[in-house]
């Protein structure tokens, strides 16, 4: 089919299309009815859009034919042929082409087989206008269904599974070509600024299959809760707050290695060790503040810049607790004493009085009673929270709190919600991106990955 063909199949579906319902449309604004002319003129476009893919799509990838097989031969594809190939566009229309066909590809071959997929940067069977989609109302929703429900109401036909598999197809890209190559600006560095980094732990509820069937011949399978640990990279300001022009980086696995190695990729890549400062903040695990540090130190991070401070409120618990479980003698109208001075103290980082008042007050203090005090003796040098303040750096895990929340447990805490645990550790990149408003960047940048 020539070019002109094209042109005029496409101009007299336009005409019967669009210009001729100018008049009936004109007639509604006039009677006053915008909703029905929105929802008219929306389909129409809709209409025209499949309609010039149909048409250009198959014969596009026809006139590139010969430059593909050249391409997939340079490239260490053999025996290349010729094969249908479909995929869905923006409105979930599935279009068929013909496509060279990688059949025996080279030990070193990265992408579809499918030389007009890697192309045009197909993934799934799916376009990148529909795949960024799918993926973010599957991201922003609490489920599948609602996913699909809402691309269904912005002209997106498709079917729940069918949103589910594209989302986790879109998610298993970004996971093989490193999330910290999506995530961040080409030239994005923390050289010169004031960072911090927090990590903490999330709740979802995995399944873990046992190899047997029930009395209906359905797997069975294990529904544990597990603890993703997330970590958040962000900028801080002048005033010792999140820098609001700066956006936050997360990253999310469930072991602890496996969280370790992402975040040292990522501060590998952003330039960690040309950084003003660096504050850990965290709370009182021990896999933490037994990493952190070291990783920093060897990324080449300057001792004198790195700050290691534990989150007040935790540290403010185990006071507190401590003055709860004082024993009788020790008044009401005493503890109310010992809490405000406990948590100057605190405050102050005197953590050493605590220690000292506490083991005048506990005679015989319990195994409990010794962890509290041990706890707060082992992180005594983290407790500067004056001087924190003094020198605008954050004192309270605010922003890994929050982003625990809202990364992990919206989306996927479910109670009824069971995730093969493979598959929703890459999922939480996608919510990841969603909410640092990083999106656009990382769909932008998976379009150079294909």
């Amino acid at each position: 089919m020539t070019d002109l063909t094209t042109s005029s199949k496409i101009s007299k579906f336009i005409k019967g299309t669009i210009t001729s319902q100018l008049k009936n449309w004109t007639e509604m604004l006039l009677d006053g009815d915008l909703q029905t002319y929105e929802m008219e003129l929306t389909k129409a476009m809709t209409a025209t859009y499949d309609f010039i893919c149909e048409e250009l799509l198959p014969i596009t990838s026809g006139q590139m034919l010969d430059k593909l097989v050249d391409k997939g031969k340079a490239t260490g594809g053999r025996k290349i042929t010729l094969r249908p190939f479909s995929f869905r566009i923006a409105t979930g229309r599935q279009i068929e082409v013909e496509s060279p066909y990688v059949r025996q590809p080279g030990k070193d071959w990265v992408g579809s087989r499918h030389l007009l997929a890697n192309h045009w940067g197909i993934i799934g069977g799916a376009t990148p206008a529909l795949y960024d989609k799918v993926g973010y109302c599957a991201a922003l929703g609490p489920s599948y269904d609602i996913a699909n429900q809402t691309l269904s109401k912005f002209g997106v036909t498709l079917c729940t599974s069918s949103v589910r598999g594209l989302t986790n197809r879109l998610a298993n890209h970004c996971f093989d070509y490193g999330e910290e190559n999506l995530m961040l600006e080409p030239q994005e560095t923390l050289a010169g600024k004031r960072v911090v980094i927090s990590i903490d732990g999330g709740r979802t509820r995995t399944r873990t299959y046992s190899g047997t069937v029930n009395e209906a011949g359905q797997l069975t399978y294990k529904t544990a809760w597990n603890e993703p640990k997330l970590f958040v990279i962000d900028v801080l300001n002048e005033d010792g707050q999140p820098d609001r022009h700066e956006l936050p980086i997360y990253g999310c696995r469930f072991a602890e290695a496996d969280v370790l190695e992402l975040l040292e990729r990522y501060l590998k890549r952003l330039e960690i060790d040309k950084a003003e400062q660096v504050q850990i903040l965290a709370d009182g695990a021990p896999w933490i503040w037994n990493n952190m540090k070291a990783m920093l130190l060897g990324l080449k991070v300057a001792p004198d810049r790195i700050i290691e401070s534990l989150d007040y409120y935790h540290a403010s618990q185990y006071v507190y607790d401590l003055i709860d479980h004082m024993p009788k003698r020790i008044s009401s109208k005493q503890r109310n004493a010992y809490i405000k001075q406990f948590k100057d103290w605190l405050w102050e980082g005197s953590v050493d009085r605590i220690i000292q008042e506490c083991n005048s007050i506990y005679k015989r203090p319990s195994q409990l009673i010794k962890r509290w005090i041990n706890y707060l003796d082992k992180h005594r040098d983290k407790t500067q929270y004056a001087v924190y303040e003094e020198n605008k750096l954050m004192c309270g895990s605010g922003i890994i709190e929050s982003a625990i929340r809202r990364i992990i447990n919206l989306r996927f805490k479910n109670a009824s919600t069971f995730w093969e645990k493979e598959t929703v550790e890459k999922l939480y990149f996608l919510r990841a991106a969603l909410l640092s408003k990083r999106w656009d960047l990382v769909m932008k940048n998976i379009s150079k990955s294909t």
